[in-house]
């Protein structure tokens, strides 16, 4: 039975809450509201002062509270303090009273984070509009036995769909039980579910996996690469799997997270965070809650079908299929050259002694240490910025930015953390792990010290990674370490050769890198209809000498010869393919410089000869004009549209398909806005972004799913072509090296038509060119830093 809407609510805050309160108003729905800023001491008094201020249900953000609630949940057995942060969304009754408590956020973040105003009302709407929440399944769950198995598979073999999860020990990385949850339904009774748990501990369990994993009903999962690979790893593979609720949401409501607690409490109306309260020593709870992330996920996915539009379900047609080619170049990674590592990181080390030296002259301070928070705070006070709170990357930078002494200390010091982070991050060995480091770590597959070859054998020598298609807003991968608690960012690998030539091609294969030239720049001239940009990204000329001359004045002919495809001013023409990626962008002069890098601001201010006195910010300013004066609609017709577009409907639509004509009913990628571009420039300058990275991402994708298919599961290719990964605007793989043919045919897949409508209202089609790296006259090569 569903609950009766509550119309008269308590807020229980805290003094913080005070100045916010007014505009907790708006999140209410019209329902009134009386508050408190102290947490009554018992549950009885809660009740008292509910019934002073005539409330029927309260929401809150109060730590005590809380802290009170889940003790009592748990019976005493929480081992950490439960944080609001985590169970924001979940809903209590009051112990004695049946009152009952939803939990928010602080009401800071209603300014601080653009969706949590968004998040806040919906929340509240569990209490005042209780009737619009799906009604979930009833939740029950069997431990496995043997004597039973038949009669469930039998059962689950009628289901509608199957959720299933599985939980992992990291050290060594293997399964400990996996989780089912059937989906079943009837005219009579509507949806019902069915849970069970098989721990993985013996043949037999893991034969029954398997039988249920071979079903042809449906699969859904959370997030689903990650058990995917352990389940590979097992040889029991799901059989169907369709769904993915992380993937689901991510189609939604991109700029939202996409946990599965997150998850419930948005669709679920009788939620609460439950991980805390699974972290127990008792082995059966432990199961029920396996039993209960599966449950989760299972209705998560019924509420989702029910609520989300016709255009999310369209986004997740285009990039569920995703999960497929990810998968298998994760599970595929890159070979290591350990040798060659050793030599890189003797190369660095005396880099690194070197700076510090000069660190120390510079400061007058004998073992000057980069890392220190405290050494590092202190120099910035002795260099006027005191008011700088933090020793990051990000601070440091607005430091440098004060003065040239400033500019000339605080930039060896990033120089030295670089260095430090080549040796601890992508050119690892198990010397280098620490008490703090993650844990497992010192099984980081690739990451082997030169001492142990016999592990290395075991694990052949690879570097694993993973690749996510819910990881950006845009649509790009995202990228991290592998589901087996090892490997590395592999979209993250710093410029130049240091990590990428240790990084080889297998035994009989060349390794190649195809790219999608000018890719961006080409879907911003599309998208805005700027004739100008147009013309300079298709036309003859080299892109970026064309850019040079018209920023910078100086004749295209002294830039780049046309005859021999030669550039004759390497350094022009690098700054003008700088400036163009940060101006197309609407970067501001600060960003523009954290793109850059303070080395090349300083080298355009010699190469353009601008005025000596001139700080880092004035270059970047003259920079970024140069570009709005050439390419003058981009931020006249491009970027008010943009902004016009999110306030008016909230959102940004593709206007472009792929390999077919434009037509009204056709619909690209489209994605849910939270941000105000009018009062936010970090919000107005992600949304002018969105459109042709996005455009770019849609392109790479059905393009790593086309070498996916057509290539990598070919049976005329299968032994002869690795997949190995999608990087930014390129395609990473290996092909055996008799079989030149193939990156031809990746360039081919490469190459999709786009047809789009501008914002000038105009219909076009053009195909970005790709390029295949393949070595000096293509002839193939085995070190991934020798490709270009």
């Amino acid at each position: 039975m569903t609950t009766k809407p509550h119309d008269r609510l308590l807020f229980i805050g805290g003094p913080d809450d005070l100045k916010y309160v007014p505009f907790l108003k708006s999140c209410l729905g019209g329902v009134s509201c009386a508050a408190i800023f102290k947490t009554p001491s018992t549950f009885f008094e809660i009740k008292q002062v509910c019934a002073a201020k005539n409330a029927t249900a309260v929401i809150s953000n109060s730590s005590a509270l809380l802290a009170k609630l889940v003790e009592n949940q748990s019976a005493g057995s929480l081992s950490k303090k439960p944080s609001i942060n985590n169970y924001a969304g979940s809903l209590f009754k009051v112990p004695g009273t049946g009152i009952e408590v939803v939990f928010i956020d602080p009401l800071e973040q209603l300014f601080t984070i653009p969706y949590m105003k968004f998040m806040t009302t919906r929340y509240i709407t569990k209490l005042t509009r209780p009737q619009n929440w799906y009604p979930v399944t009833q939740f029950n769950w069997r431990m496995f036995d043997e004597a039973s198995f038949q009669g469930v598979h039998a059962r689950f073999a009628e289901a509608v769909a199957i959720a299933i999860d599985i939980e992992t020990f990291s050290h060594p990385p293997s399964i400990r039980c996996v989780g089912y949850t059937a989906l079943f339904y009837s005219k009579a009774a509507g949806w019902s579910t069915e849970s069970c748990v098989i721990p993985c501990d013996s043949l037999y369990a893991l034969a029954c996996i398997r039988q249920l994993n071979n079903l042809p009903v449906p699969k859904a999962f959370q997030n689903g690469k990650y058990d995917i690979s352990y389940l590979q790893a097992y040889n029991a593979a799901p059989v169907n799997y369709l769904w993915d609720t992380a993937e689901c949401f991510h189609s939604w409501y991109s700029e939202l997270p996409k946990d599965l607690a997150y998850l419930n409490t948005f669709f679920v109306r009788e939620s609460m965070y439950w991980k805390d309260l699974a972290d127990t020593r008792d082995l059966k709870q432990y199961y029920m809650y396996c039993a209960l992330d599966t449950w989760a996920t299972i209705n998560v996915l019924i509420a989702w079908f029910a609520e989300a539009p016709d255009w999310a379900m369209n986004n997740y047609a285009n990039t569920f299929p995703l999960q497929f080619p990810c998968h298998l170049s994760e599970m595929t990674g890159i070979k290591k050259d350990f040798e060659e590592q050793d030599i890189v990181r003797a190369e660095i080390v005396p880099r690194i002694a070197e700076k510090r030296a000069r660190l120390e002259i510079l400061t007058d301070t004998p073992n000057f240490n980069p890392n220190s928070p405290v050494q590092v705070m202190q120099l910035l006070r002795v260099l006027g910025c005191a008011d700088i709170k933090s020793t990051n990357e990000k601070d440091i930078s607005k430091a440098i930015l004060r003065h040239p002494v400033n500019e000339k200390i605080l930039n060896l010091i990033l120089e030295v953390r670089g260095d430090r982070k080549l040796i601890s991050t992508y050119l690892r060995t198990d010397a280098d792990v620490t008490k703090t480091s993650k844990k497992g770590a010192k099984e980081f597959y690739g990451h082997i010290a030169a001492t142990d070859p016999l592990r290395r054998n075991r694990t052949n020598g690879r570097i694993l990674y993973t690749l996510n298609p819910h990881g950006t807003d845009s649509g790009r991968l995202a990228s991290k370490e592998h589901h087996f608690w090892c490997g590395l960012q592999i979209q993250n690998i710093p410029r130049g050769t240091d990590v990428k030539r240790t990084l080889i091609a297998d035994n009989g294969y060349f390794i190649a890198e195809a790219d999608l030239e000018q890719a961006e720049s080409r879907d911003t001239a599309y998208i805005a209809g700027d004739e100008c940009l147009i013309r300079a990204t298709t036309g003859d000329r080299d892109f970026h000498s064309v850019n040079a001359s018209a920023f910078f004045g100086v004749p295209y002919d002294s830039i780049y010869d046309d005859s021999t495809k030669r550039t004759k001013n390497k350094a022009l023409r690098d700054l003008a393919k700088r400036v163009n990626h940060g101006a197309v962008y609407n970067m501001g002069p600060g960003v523009l410089i954290d793109t850059m890098g303070i080395d090349k601001i300083r080298e355009a201010q010699r190469l353009l000869k601008l005025p000596s006195f001139w700080t880092l910010i004035q270059v970047a300013e003259h920079l970024l004009s140069t570009f709005h004066s050439t390419y003058i609609s981009i931020e006249q017709v491009y970027y008010k549209n943009v902004t016009a577009e999110v306030m008016t409907t909230s959102m940004i639509s593709s206007k472009a398909v792929h390999d077919v004509a434009y037509q009204a009913n056709k619909q690209g990628l489209v994605r849910y806005c939270f941000g105000n571009p009018t009062k936010n420039k970090r919000d107005l300058n992600s949304y002018v972004a969105h459109p042709p990275q996005s455009l770019n991402a849609m392109t790479l994708n059905r393009a790593y799913m086309k070498v996916f298919y057509e290539i990598a599961m070919h049976p005329n290719h299968r032994g002869d072509f690795k997949l190995l990964a999608q990087i930014h605007d390129s395609i990473l793989f290996q092909y055996r090296i008799n079989r030149p043919d193939l990156p031809l045919l990746v360039k081919a897949c490469m190459e999709i038509p786009v047809t789009i409508q501008g914002y000038d209202g105009k219909d076009r089609t053009f195909t970005v060119p790709a390029a295949v790296k393949a070595g000096k006259n293509s002839s193939g090569v085995r070190r991934w830093s020798l490709t270009e």
